[in-house]
């Protein structure tokens, strides 16, 4: 390797106590956690989407044109998460596990930053910052769902993440509309407020979510190794790598010697089964 793509190389993940403990946690235990701090994750992005809809922006100074300025506003927002989604089929797909949880902070971090631009420049240039807002939060689905994927249980965790559809939405526009009750903030200033009522719980399930341990060899077995996408590989090179990949998981299951290989062993003391 050269000095220069060592530079770039991800960073290896760091094994802490509570990764280990999840090594060898029964699946039930380690569904809950899983599962939990992905729901908490999910959620908390919620905080800095959906608050700025419990506000009715009836009469916004500065605001010329004949449309409905909330209208606008959520035009911009799908707009921008549209975009979003677009643009992650690439960043998703290549982000090393190691910087999805710094990939998952950094975007809600620009979410929040534009929802302070929203609460300070004039209207229209507020419509562009949703817009910048919605850009940054479409991609957070996908990183979260990549420490999710690839594992035996990897149903029962989406389940729980799915969750978050049914309670997040309501739950964080209530809290925006008791800042708005309450006096705690004006209507332009109430989405940033939300998200930063937010942010503690935000950290902490990131920071739970990379605890989980990558999927062992009987995951990568019995679902197939998931490995970050190399934009600079041609695609001839990406075909034949899956259909090799492939090839090893039907020969895993058959029984065949051909995977007992270094780094295809079971691991050491895994509870999941």
């Amino acid at each position: 390797m050269t000095a220069v793509a060592a530079a770039f190389a991800p960073p290896p993940i760091r094994e802490g106590a509570v990764m280990r403990w999840l090594r060898t946690a029964p699946p039930t235990l380690f569904a809950l956690y899983g599962g939990l701090s992905a729901f908490l994750t999910y959620f908390a992005m919620y905080a800095y989407r959906k608050p700025f809809s419990a506000a009715g922006y009836a009469h916004v100074a500065g605001w010329p044109f004949a449309i409905d300025f909330k209208i606008t506003l959520v035009i911009a927002q799908v707009a921008g998460y549209a975009l979003s989604k677009i643009i992650g089929v690439k960043v998703v797909s290549e982000m090393p596990p190691a910087r999805r949880a710094g990939a998952i902070l950094l975007l809600i971090g620009i979410a929040e930053l534009a929802l302070l631009g929203f609460a300070v420049l004039p209207a229209i240039v507020g419509v562009a910052a949703l817009f910048l807002n919605g850009l940054a939060l479409g991609m957070i689905w996908g990183l979260v769902f990549g420490f999710l994927e690839g594992r035996r249980l990897s149903e029962v965790l989406g389940a729980m993440l799915c969750a978050t559809f049914i309670l997040s939405s309501g739950v964080v526009k209530s809290a925006g509309e008791a800042l708005l009750v309450g006096g705690w903030a004006s209507e332009r200033w109430m989405p940033a407020a939300t998200g930063l009522l937010f942010a503690p719980l935000l950290l902490a399930s990131v920071w739970a979510l990379a605890q989980l341990p990558p999927p062992d060899a009987q995951d990568e077995i019995e679902r197939t190794p998931r490995t970050p996408m190399d934009g600079a590989m041609p695609r001839s090179a990406r075909i034949a790598s899956s259909a090799s990949t492939g090839s090893r998981r039907r020969a895993a299951i058959a029984g065949s010697p051909a995977v007992l290989m270094p780094g295809s062993m079971p691991s050491r003391g895994t509870g999941r089964s």
